[in-house]
């Protein structure tokens, strides 16, 4: 509900009333892109350093969190830290494999997910070896009982 309330203050060119919205101040950057094209981005300081930590540590951020850091990541043209026309394409193209990165650890945590609540073969297998570990444990107990 915020992330549309906030798209769609974006896009009416509200960027005052979108700032009110943020936990953290926000700056405007204007950067050149290898075309020489000025990019302005409302860029959020902790967004990078989060997409980083969350795509080097499986599992420390939750699905919605990634998708968000993915599209927030995918969403900004040109660079940022490099000015040079071959440093910034690959500035560019390490970006979008970082945002790779977060959509396939979204992914693999929903199946993660779908692996544990409601695969019906993951859920037949664990039953069938809970029911082979008691008879096992009931055939090892049983001798001792029996004296």
């Amino acid at each position: 509900m915020i992330r549309t309330l906030i798209t769609i203050l974006a896009l009416l060119g509200l960027p005052a009333t979108l700032m009110a919205f943020s936990a953290h101040p926000i700056k405007i950057m204007t950067r050149q892109s290898p075309a020489a094209t000025t990019t302005t981005l409302y860029y959020h300081p902790a967004v990078f350093e989060k997409a980083v930590e969350c795509a080097q540590n499986y599992g420390m951020c939750d699905v919605d969190e990634l998708l968000n850091l993915a599209e927030q990541l995918d969403q900004y043209n040109g660079c940022y830290y490099e000015d040079e026309a071959e440093a910034c394409q690959k500035e560019i193209d390490d970006r979008h494999d970082l945002v790779d990165v977060l959509l396939l650890q979204t992914e693999l945590q929903q199946r993660d997910d779908y692996t544990k609540k409601a695969n019906l073969f993951a859920h037949d297998v664990k039953a069938d070896k809970d029911m082979h570990d008691r008879d096992n444990f009931i055939d090892n107990i049983s001798p001792e009982m029996d004296v």
